[in-house]
């Protein structure tokens, strides 16, 4: 039920708010601070494993395949992220060098 106009609140109206001060869009941006290097995942289904088998017929089968598509689905990332020069892995303890 609405109350007639002259028994209404009024609407606060939006306050305007102050300029900013100017912005150069030419202006040299500061430093961007050093990355940590990228760590790749060491047990990726490790949250599935968590929660057990499905609760479903074949549910021992249909884990395997929840396991297979999140390995994939990081090692496509952990790929992806390295061909874009994103942070590097740590440096292997063995001391070899990774192929080119």
């Amino acid at each position: 039920m609405t109350q007639p106009r002259s028994k209404r609140r009024p609407t606060p109206r939006p306050r305007p708010r102050p300029p900013q001060g100017a912005v150069d869009p030419w202006q040299e941006p500061p430093p961007l601070p050093d990355l940590e290097p990228m760590m790749t995942p060491d047990d990726v289904p490790a949250l599935l494993h968590s929660l057990g088998d499905p609760p479903m017929a074949g549910g021992k089968q249909l884990a395997s395949y929840f396991t297979a598509v999140a390995e994939r689905a990081a090692a496509v990332a952990t790929a992806l992220a390295l061909s874009a020069e994103l942070p590097a892995a740590p440096p292997d303890p063995s001391g070899l060098e990774p192929p080119a």
